[in-house]
């Protein structure tokens, strides 16, 4: 069981199982509908079995360095969730606010370095 929440106030709530974690989520450039919108078409595409981001923190595009997301990739009957910054310079492909989950990252539980990912992982129900 996982759920992604945000208050007017911009503070959001992610719950993965019994792992939650708070975080702030900037509203100068996208408001509390335009985050739920987002999480709602990822979840969405999610459930048809495609890794997707859940941005959780973006600024104006043009101007900004990186935003905050969580990744989530459905693999063999899972959801494996992996909190991230993407740093928009290091992006395959420009950024595109109508396709944000053309930038996730391939799925990886260890880092270049030989670390492990922190990662959180629940069933995938359908």
């Amino acid at each position: 069981m996982w759920t992604i929440s945000i208050s007017d106030s911009g503070v959001g709530k992610i719950q993965i199982d019994d792992f939650k974690e708070s975080f702030r989520s900037d509203l100068s450039f996208w408001s509390k509908a335009d985050y739920e919108r987002h999480w709602s078409q990822a979840a969405k595409a999610l459930g048809e079995g495609f890794p997707v981001v859940f941005i959780t923190s973006i600024t104006e595009p043009i101007i900004s360095n990186f935003f905050r997301s969580w990744a989530c990739y459905p693999v063999k009957g899972e959801l494996i969730f992996q909190e991230h910054i993407l740093f928009l310079e290091d992006l395959e492909r420009p950024f595109d606010l109508d396709a944000p989950h053309s930038n996730v990252r391939a799925y990886e539980s260890v880092t270049e370095d030989g670390e492990r990912v922190s990662e959180w992982r629940t069933r995938h129900e359908i």
